[in-house]
Formats: structure tokens, C-alpha cells, sequence
């Protein structure tokens, strides 16, 4: 009997382990600037804070901390990238960043689970230099510098709150686990309770006042056995936020899962001072949610039982990639289709099929699949193939290119194989080749993993690179490692919906591997997945360009004007997003913009391109008309007097959703494309809002009048 394996204890090791997006970091002051002299630029950036000296437990055992294995990484990102701040990351343990690295951050984020820390008042001090240079300083868990790691010694009390008097907190001790004697004074619905009801029995109390008076707490408790023992446990104000761990996040015994007892949008917005704030949003293009797919190379080889004699590759090419019109990401693994190693004649042409197609990006799988880019395991051991990081990316990217795409197509990015834990010299040549990558991840929200918890962040840092996530893990978890059930793959729809309502935090992305064409259940979910796929109003694009979005939120500039907020160096980039849902964009004042949509209760302000915009906000609707909404990236938009052209470009079918027409409006659309033009008449709807089919070429041209 074979025991039943939990995903969540699949995630033990590896829900975090590595992503793609391989990107130098750039100084603040090499990025272009605004030339208005009256701008005041947002700080974007927040150092998050780890110790090295602190040891985290995965599947290879008790290792050292670092950029990724920390709990801001695998908790509190997530939220923060929401909200539009980018998050870097630095060792403590290694010393304290001198204020010329600090004037690029808003705040400082720590999340320590010891007391213990080398020259504790040191730390403490500083921190209090930063709270009095306007810096937000958020505390989560513990404070982290209570004693001297090498000495042992305990920092006095009065010391303590001396250093930390610019934050006003002070910390008083009294310490209990009693929960006899533990009381609730008062709990902020609007933060605490979350995901999890706080437990009749409170687990933990320390005694911490903060003593500013423009503070709000948000979790107070108190002592029955001493007066004057209110406490605030979780609280907030223009200084920053404090949350102690056993109030910020409950842990699930065994199985490693987590869910928030605070809210981590809400306190983090209120902490880090952000609410009315614009934030770049990778989620979005042209009011829709986006939709990317991309096909990791294992299993091209394995023969299916959906029909005799069939690979799963081709299995997929007839059943995925030719039926459904949208834009996929394939990749191949080279020794798997090299016949004088793994392949044959046969996989070797598959694999040009596959790429030849027109709704195919190339991308590389690796060259003989490393199963830990760290430790330099791999699945296929070829004496005739030494292992070398080189040849895993460059040559894998190479080979492709050179043998297998037709004339005109080039690898467009690499998806990591294995466990994904990338190193930084596999990073390092990619970043020379202009190559982006993904995977890693494994976002889950679902019946049985149920809180954001286990959503990923965006990307993760390795030195000075920065790795992009997948958004929704791929079959393999879903299927127990292939190991069954095989229909496993259908419940990511449920990530899908969940990571949509009540907040949209993460694209669509339809992730999987080429033996999902091996099993008629593995298929069967499969295609259930691009049904539902079918049936949503998504913005499809490939995954190449979802990493650029990627990129061009890491690099985003804002700032405020006298009127309203300059965008700059955003790339790809195209949506901006205001969470006030009294915000109106007005158009006429503004640049750069093609419109707007609401979506609960957000503002999305579409960008025009990648040029400085200019977004300004104000009462009333616009008076001419502006993009609603459109299935693919618009580009090269112009208003002419109350017309407008545009071209809509990107594979499938395109439609367009035009208002500020007027109601009942009759205007003339012509639509260009290299298959002809067609010329229609039609009429606005009484809202004023015009829907556009522009059918299915490459690239449209529309045209209103």
C-alpha cells in the first residue's frame, strides 16, 4: 500500500526554491531622470532584512539563511510586490548598510526569529538613525537584537528603548505563556483575523507601548496579574509597524503550512505609509488579466497511452499547441532530442514541428536537465556531455537556435529545470546572452492549500541578479510527482479563481510539461484548464513578454508632480494601479495614457508605451474617448479630435472595448491587417461604450471616426 503524499509536505523543500528572470541590478542614480524640477520621486525600495546566523530547515536539512530562505521572502513579499514596492534583501550578520546604500530605501523590513545578534545595540541604534532620517521601519517577529551572539550578554532594557526612542517603541518585558492570565483588550477587524480566528487561549504576551501618540493599534493585550500591562503587539504609524511573530502568522504542526492572523495588505499599506500611492501592476494589460502558458521539455520522449505508438510531445503539438490560439512558451531539453545522445531522428524533427508553429516562443529546458544547479546533480549523466554551467545555458540556447528554429525566431527565454536553485554563475551568462528565464514558485491556492501564504512573490535575488517566479505551479505537484492522480492538474483553476477574488495578486499562467501528454487523464485535466482558459476575458501574451512586465516593474520610476504622478523607465510595463476607489484619471490633463477600468474597486490606467507618462487624477468622466479594455497589447495609440487609431498586436483573436463615445454615438471603424481592410459602421451603447471585433491577424490596425 502506497501512503498517500501530501502536496503541502511536497512543498516542504522546495515551494521557494528558485525562479527565472535573470537581471543585473542597476545603482538608483544610472536610471534616467524626470527634468521637472518640482518632482519628488517615490522610494519604491524596502531592504529586507535576514540573518545568515540564523538557519532555516528544508529538505537538505538545517542550512544558513539567505535572500530566499527567510521569512520575508517566503511570507511578506508577496504582499509588498502587491502593494508596488521592490524588495531587496541583506545579511545583517555580514554588517550594516552605510547611509549612502540607505538614501535609496522607503523602509527597512525585518522578520528574525532569535534575539541574537552580533553587536545588538549597534543594530538597535542604527535602526534608530534610520526612523530619524524618515525611513519606515518595520519589525515583524522578533526584534531580533536582545543579546550579543558571541558574548551572551543580554542589552539592558533602558538601552534597548534609548535606541529605539526615534521609533517609539519601548519594550518592557514581562514576558508569558500563560494563557491563563493573558487578556484581549482590543483586535482592528480591518487587520487582525485574516485568514484565522485568533485561539480562545492567546499563545504568547510581551509587554510593548508605543508611546507616539499618532500610532494605531491594531492588537492589544494585557496581563490579569499586573496593572498597567496593556501591550501593543501589533501596531502602526507614520514611524512604521510592529508585529510579533505569534500574532503575525499562525504555523500549521507537521505539514508546514501557514496562514495569516493579520492582514498583510492592509498592515503593510498602513506601515509602510503606500495607500495612495500608484503601483506598477504585473497582473494587468489593457484592463485584463493577463494569461501566459509555458511548456517545460521533460517528457517529450515518453510514449503515450492517449494513441499507440505516439510520443507525448506529439501528443501535445496535435492537442494543445495546434487547437488552442493562443500565445505558448515551448521548451526542449537538447540531449533529449540530440540523436547522437538521448534523441532520435524522430524527436528531433517533433521539436521543429513544435517551434515552426506560429503561436510557439522558443525556449531552452537546459542541456541535459541539472536536477540542482547547486549541487550539479542532473537527470541524464552523459560521458560524451561533462557537466558545465556553460554549456547547461549558453550551449543549451546555442544548440537551438542553430538546429532546430526556422529562419527568423530565437530563443526568447530559459526555464530552469529541476529543483530551480539557480546559481549565480548560471544567472551570470544569461544575463550576457539577454536571455530571461523563469520557474520556481510553486503558487498554490487551492482547497487544500488555502492562504496567501504559499502565493509566490515575483522574483527573488541571487547576488546582484534577480530570478522571476512562475505565477501557479505546474502538474508534477498536482500529480504527487507523477505519481497520481493523474487528473491532479484541474484543481490549479482553483489558484486560478482564488488568486483573482477578492484581490487580484497573480496572472494566469498555465504551467506544465509535455507528459501531460502521456496520460488520457493527465490530458483530459489539460485540456479542462484551456476550456476554463476559453471561457475567461484574459490578455493573453507570450512568457517572454510577461518577464519583461517583470522587469519593467523592478525598474519603474514614480514621482509625484504638482498635478498629479510621472511614470518613467517602466519598460514593458503598461498598467498602473490606484486602490482608492475614488480615483478618476483625468485625460485631458494627462499623457501617455490610453485609458482606464475599474476592477474591484481599483483603478487600472492603461500606459501608452514605454515613453514618460504623466497620470493625473480627478473628479468626473472623461469627455472624449479613451480604451476601456482590449484582449492584446494596444500600441501606437493617438487620439485625433474625437477619433482615435491604434493597432492591436499578439496571437488569437482581438477584440476592443472603446468608452467616452457618448451614448448611442455612430462611428466608422476600419480595420486594417496584411489580410485586407474592412470598413464597419456602428453604434455605442447607451453607456457610451463600443465593442470592437478586429479579428484574428498578427497585427490590427483600428481606426475610429
Amino acid at each position: 500500500m502506497t501512503a498517500r503524499i501530501s502536496r503541502r509536505r511536497l512543498l516542504q523543500g522546495s515551494a521557494l526554491a528558485a525562479g527565472g528572470l535573470a537581471l543585473r541590478g542597476a545603482p538608483l542614480a544610472a536610471a534616467s531622470a524626470p527634468t521637472a524640477s518640482n518632482l519628488e520621486e517615490l522610494p519604491r525600495r524596502v531592504l529586507a532584512l535576514y540573518k545568515s546566523a540564523e538557519l532555516y530547515n528544508d529538505v537538505s536539512g538545517r542550512r544558513p539563511k539567505t535572500a530566499t530562505t527567510n521569512e520575508i521572502h517566503l511570507w511578506a513579499q508577496m504582499p509588498l510586490n502587491w502593494l508596488g514596492l521592490m524588495v531587496e534583501y541583506h545579511d545583517i550578520t555580514a554588517g550594516l548598510p552605510d547611509e549612502r546604500v540607505m538614501s535609496r530605501y522607503r523602509a527597512i523590513v525585518s522578520w528574525f526569529q532569535t534575539d541574537e545578534m552580533d553587536e545588538p545595540l549597534r543594530y538597535l541604534r542604527w535602526l534608530g538613525a534610520q526612523a530619524r532620517a524618515g525611513r519606515r521601519v518595520l519589525i515583524l517577529g522578533f526584534l531580533g537584537a536582545f543579546r550579543d551572539r558571541r558574548t551572551l550578554r543580554s542589552v539592558d532594557l533602558a538601552a534597548v528603548n534609548e535606541a529605539l526612542a526615534p521609533v517609539g517603541l519601548e519594550f518592557l518585558g514581562n514576558w508569558t505563556g500563560n494563557q491563563r492570565v493573558i487578556e484581549l483588550r482590543y483586535k482592528d477587524p480591518a487587520v487582525m483575523e485574516f485568514e484565522r480566528p485568533l485561539p480562545p487561549g492567546l499563545p504568547y504576551y510581551q509587554q510593548v507601548v508605543c508611546r507616539r501618540a499618532d500610532s494605531r493599534p491594531h492588537l492589544v493585550l494585557a496581563r490579569r496579574d499586573l496593572p498597567h500591562s496593556e501591550s501593543h503587539l501589533v501596531v502602526s504609524g507614520p514611524w512604521g509597524g510592529f508585529a510579533t511573530g505569534e500574532y503575525a502568522r499562525y504555523q500549521f504542526p507537521n505539514e508546514g503550512g501557514a496562514q495569516w492572523w493579520l492582514n498583510p495588505f492592509v498592515f503593510f499599506r498602513e506601515a509602510l505609509g503606500v495607500a495612495d500611492w500608484p503601483r506598477p501592476d504585473t497582473t494587468t494589460l489593457c484592463g485584463r488579466r493577463i494569461f501566459y502558458s509555458h511548456i517545460d521539455g521533460d517528457g517529450l520522449r515518453n510514449r503515450s497511452e492517449v494513441r499507440a505508438g505516439a510520443s507525448s510531445g506529439q501528443v501535445v503539438l496535435e492537442e494543445i499547441l495546434s487547437r488552442y490560439p493562443y500565445p505558448i512558451s515551448a521548451s526542449i531539453v537538447v540531449a533529449e532530442v540530440e540523436p547522437t545522445l538521448l534523441g532520435s531522428p524522430e524527436f528531433f524533427e517533433l521539436a521543429r514541428s513544435i517551434f515552426e508553429r506560429p503561436n510557439v516562443e522558443a525556449g531552452s529546458h537546459s542541456y541535459t536537465h541539472p536536477l540542482d544547479w547547486g549541487s550539479r546533480t542532473r537527470s541524464f549523466e552523459l560521458p560524451q556531455v561533462p557537466y558545465s554551467v556553460e554549456t547547461e545555458t549558453a550551449g543549451s540556447v546555442g544548440y537551438i537556435e542553430e538546429r532546430l528554429l526556422p529562419k527568423g525566431k530565437r530563443v526568447r527565454l530559459f526555464q530552469w529545470s529541476g529543483s530551480t536553485r539557480v546559481s549565480e554563475q548560471a544567472l551570470a551568462v544569461l544575463a550576457r546572452l539577454g536571455v530571461p528565464n523563469i520557474n520556481g514558485g510553486d503558487t498554490l491556492k487551492d482547497r487544500e492549500w488555502r492562504s496567501y501564504t504559499h502565493v509566490a512573490p515575483l522574483m527573488r535575488q541571487v547576488g546582484p541578479y534577480w530570478q522571476t517566479y512562475t505565477s501557479a505551479s505546474n502538474e508534477n505537484l498536482y500529480t504527487r510527482l507523477w505519481t497520481g492522480p493523474f487528473y491532479g492538474f484541474r484543481y490549479v483553476i482553483e489558484t486560478f479563481e482564488n488568486t483573482e477574488r477578492p484581490r487580484r495578486v497573480a496572472p494566469v499562467n498555465v504551467y506544465h510539461h509535455y507528459y501531460s501528454g502521456e496520460r488520457i487523464a493527465s490530458l483530459a485535466a489539460l485540456h479542462r484548464v484551456y476550456e476554463w482558459v476559453r471561457q475567461q476575458p484574459l490578455a493573453p501574451v507570450f512568457t517572454s513578454e510577461y518577464l519583461a512586465i517583470v522587469e519593467g516593474f523592478r525598474t519603474a520610476r514614480i514621482a509625484r508632480t504638482a498635478d498629479g504622478w510621472r511614470v518613467w523607465d517602466h519598460g514593458a510595463l503598461r498598467t498602473i494601479r490606484f486602490d482608492d476607489p475614488r480615483a478618476a484619471v483625468d485625460l485631458a490633463r494627462s499623457s501617455g495614457v490610453a485609458g482606464y477600468a475599474r476592477h474591484q474597486g481599483s483603478l487600472y490606467v492603461h500606459l501608452t508605451g514605454s515613453a514618460p507618462a504623466v497620470i493625473v487624477l480627478g473628479p468626473g468622466a472623461p469627455s472624449g474617448p479613451y480604451l476601456a479594455q482590449a484582449s492584446h497589447q494596444v500600441t501606437g495609440w493617438a487620439r485625433e479630435g474625437a477619433g482615435l487609431s491604434f493597432r492591436l498586436a499578439g496571437v488569437g483573436p482581438k477584440t476592443v472595448e472603446i468608452a467616452g463615445l457618448g451614448p448611442g454615438r455612430e462611428v466608422t471603424v476600419e480595420l486594417t491587417a496584411p489580410t485586407g481592410t474592412r470598413r464597419l459602421h456602428a453604434r455605442a451603447g447607451p453607456d457610451g461604450r463600443l465593442a470592437i471585433d478586429a479579428g484574428g491577424d498578427a497585427e490590427v490596425g483600428v481606426q475610429l471616426a
